[in-house]
């Protein structure tokens, strides 16, 4: 493998806008490099174009479409990586909005801290689009009690911690770990990064180094994203016999006791008035705590919807994921069942 870049930066393409492509490959090509930078881009055959259409420009010497047959993000991104050249691997999303110098911090981490085997930042969603709806969608997104409050998604200090957003990691390191988990479509961050703290590698949490998210403002579309990581954490505490942390069971929980609070009030409407009321006081409190910085009414309202539609989305995924595994597993239970008594059958039809 002939090396010439000082940094790879991977990622994968699939019904992405030209738009958005551009505003992310500005972020890298605005990085403070000590070197040339190459873009590695997984795509599928029939939407080559967008990454074709993409040019070099400032720390980005040369942009690579990567052929990635049917989409899939995890397999996108190992054939990126063993095309990268570089050293050093950085991930990004298509909705990811790097800082000048990020790069340049992730790879100092790693260069000179050899316990660290990934590094990387917080996420902030941010609305690229105007409206209400867009910065309430926005601001409910990076309100980290409404999605567990890892440490990545809330304000502290930098250090140890279990998983960060994105990601930077030697590429003999992450090729030696048979790179990200194909048979996992979401998730495959998290997963990664117990893969590499099950070697003893510490996974870092850079202090200082934060990610612009473009926070999606569509309901149909967070809805369809969180029932996805829903079903893909409960699909991977399958894959590895891991179970839900403290945080994931409240997630769990939540929706339910309150569906069934519902139900029980329903046919009494003072009471119904009355959970009402409780509810929008809780909702209100979750966003002044939890909430960054003053904002209108009117995204205040739009922010208390996405702080119900985000942790009702994943619990959703997760129950729908797991009723499907308890299917699987009845039904793999009655063919095994039937399978042996015809077994017994025919043994018994032989020896007659």
């Amino acid at each position: 493998m002939s090396s010439g870049a000082w940094a790879s930066v991977i990622g994968t393409v699939r019904g992405e806008p030209a738009d958005r492509m551009n505003r992310m490959l500005d972020r890298v090509a605005a990085q403070q490099a000590a070197g040339p930078v190459e873009v590695l881009l997984a795509v599928p055959p029939e939407e080559r174009a967008v990454v074709d259409a993409l040019r070099p420009s400032g720390a980005v010497e040369r942009i690579i479409a990567v052929e990635n047959a049917g989409g899939a993000r995890s397999a996108g991104l190992n054939r990126a990586a063993e095309q990268a050249t570089a050293p050093i691997l950085h991930r990004v999303d298509a909705r990811s909005l790097l800082a000048p110098d990020h790069l340049m911090r992730c790879d100092a981490r790693l260069r000179f801290d050899s316990r660290v085997g990934v590094v990387g930042g917080r996420q902030r969603p941010v609305s690229v689009a105007d409206g209400t709806w867009a910065h309430g969608m926005a601001r409910a997104l990076a309100n980290p009690l409404a999605l567990g409050a890892p440490a990545y998604r809330r304000p502290g200090p930098g250090g140890p911690t279990d998983t960060v957003y994105l990601g930077a990691f030697w590429r003999t390191e992450l090729l030696e770990l048979g790179g990200y988990d194909e048979r996992l479509e979401a998730n495959e961050d998290f997963d990664l990064c117990q893969r590499f703290r099950a070697t003893g590698k510490v996974v870092w949490l850079e202090d200082g180094v934060v990610v612009d998210y473009e926070a999606r403002d569509d309901v149909l579309d967070i809805w369809r994203q969180y029932t996805a990581f829903g079903r893909a954490k409960v699909r991977y505490w399958r894959l590895r016999g891991a179970r839900p942390n403290a945080r994931q069971v409240g997630g769990l929980l939540a929706p339910v006791t309150v569906a069934v609070a519902t139900a029980a009030l329903v046919r009494r409407p003072r009471d119904c008035l009355a959970l009402a009321g409780l509810g929008a006081v809780a909702l209100g409190a979750v966003d002044h705590v939890g909430g960054e910085g003053s904002a209108s009414l009117g995204v205040r309202t739009a922010a208390a919807v996405g702080e119900v539609l985000i942790p009702t989305a994943w619990a959703t995924g997760a129950y729908l994921e797991a009723g499907e595994a308890l299917r699987d597993w009845g039904l793999n239970r009655r063919l095994a069942r039937t399978t042996a008594v015809a077994a017994l059958q025919a043994t018994a039809s032989a020896r007659r």
